[in-house]
């Protein structure tokens, strides 16, 4: 199995203080003006939500104790691109955010973090 498709890199950006009422429309918002026009973002599994149409090319997921979004994107060559796009989006609609340029956590295909 290629190692890169089986563990997923956690993006250096996340959404600060997301309250759980704000994260369907945020999410979808990212998802209309940064991947897919149209579409909203939904939820295939308990624990991320879908931003890309289905690609999965990038992943959210919403930590309850920090009131946060965290995305893991499939490849690390796709980080910045995703990163910029992610940093981009929040300062335009006001959205706090946390980058950590240290972050080396990757979680696998399950959604665990390694």
């Amino acid at each position: 199995m290629n190692e890169e498709a089986s563990v997923m890199p956690i993006c250096q950006t996340e959404f600060e203080m997301v309250e759980p009422e704000q994260i369907n429309s945020a999410l979808s918002s990212l998802t209309r003006e940064c991947f897919v026009d149209g579409m909203a973002a939904y939820k295939p599994k308990e624990a991320c939500f879908s931003i890309d149409a289905g690609e999965n090319d990038i992943t959210a997921i919403y930590d309850e104790e920090d009131k946060s979004i965290k995305f893991i994107c499939r490849y690390q060559r796709q980080l910045n691109y995703y990163d910029n796009q992610l940093s981009a989006f929040a300062a335009k609609h006001g959205v706090f955010l946390k980058r950590d340029s240290n972050r080396n956590m990757a979680v696998n295909n399950d959604r665990h973090i390694l």
